[in-house]
């Protein structure tokens, strides 16, 4: 099996307020390090990249972050154009088709087709060619919270069954194809130790299974209290001696600091075993860092360590 980070397409999915762009970036980040010319690619979002990466703000323009590493935040007009133009060729042929009042109302009566449009410009980029060679050799796809994300995932599969053969189910087969071949796409689940998250990602898992049949390459825990006090430990002994005691001022504040940070891994671990007897794949962990605002330094230390640990 092709290694995650060198696949052509990796997909990053969870629940909203997992940290879906924090690992999309640092993902990125791991695949720009290592030689591999990156699109981190996101949709109608409030965008993080340029912050995580003290570079500019991302908008519907290509943009670059650093070496080897780019980003684009698309529209659904943006990424329709873009397909538009793919099918037609000249702007001045697609502006006669699509932009006319009439073709315009149909589209948006289309159920999903901006959706579509906006996977259709994900995959554009990872078919991308110039000079005869591939444009980007990993596209990062920060995708939508997860029940949105599932849609735009089953799109091609709908379009394959219902629509008459043309230039729209072909292009739908082609993207249906390399989302459904581990070795060129990835699925990296990302989702947090607590009981919605944990929830959400399952019954994604299992409707990405039941519906289209992609398994995930991966889960990435993210937020995780660190194991500071192991069963025991020295530390851990330490903290039950603090525990027994009728402390005042600082040394209580500690106290009860370490108590908490030790009940909150506690609940972390019921979590991630759930996880594993529900999930069969891979499980990383990333740690809840107390920082005001995730910068440069947080991203990249958490690239290296999905470098070292992604399979």
């Amino acid at each position: 099996m092709t290694p995650i980070l060198q696949r052509r397409l990796i997909l990053v999915l969870g629940k909203g307020g997992v940290g879906r762009s924090t690992v999309a970036s640092s993902i990125a980040a791991a695949t720009a390090r290592a030689g591999r010319r990156t699109l981190l690619f996101e949709a109608n979002a409030k965008d993080r990249f340029g912050e995580f990466f003290d570079g500019p703000e991302v908008g519907p323009d290509i943009v670059k972050l650093r070496k080897n590493l780019f980003a684009v935040n698309t529209t659904p007009a943006d990424a329709l154009e873009e397909y538009g133009l793919m099918i037609l060729r000249f702007r001045r042929v697609y502006k006669m088709v699509f932009e006319n009042r009439i073709t315009e109302a149909f589209i948006k009566a289309i159920p999903g087709v901006e959706d579509y449009a906006i996977l259709g410009k994900a995959w554009f980029h990872t078919k991308e060619r110039k000079s005869g060679k591939p444009v980007w050799d990993t596209v990062v796809f920060d995708m939508a919270a997860s029940g949105h994300s599932l849609s735009m995932l089953r799109i091609p599969w709908a379009i394959t069954k219902t629509v008459p053969e043309g230039p729209l189910t072909r292009d739908a087969k082609e993207i249906q194809k390399l989302l459904s071949d581990p070795d060129q796409t990835a699925i990296v689940m990302v989702t947090m130790a607590e009981d919605m998250p944990t929830s959400e990602a399952i019954d994604l898992a299992g409707q990405l299974d039941s519906y289209l049949g992609l398994g995930l390459s991966t889960v990435v825990v993210n937020q995780l209290y660190e194991d500071r006090f192991p069963d025991r430990s020295p530390q851990a002994a330490v903290l039950g001696c603090l525990e027994a005691e009728e402390l005042t001022g600082d040394l209580a504040a500690i106290a009860e600091h370490g108590l908490q940070h030790q009940s909150r891994r506690k609940l972390g671990e019921h979590y991630l075993e759930r996880l594993k007897n529900a999930l069969s794949t891979v499980q990383l962990h990333l740690p809840r860092v107390f920082v005001s605002r995730l910068g440069t330094d947080e991203i990249d230390a958490f690239s290296e360590k999905l470098s070292a640990e992604l399979p």
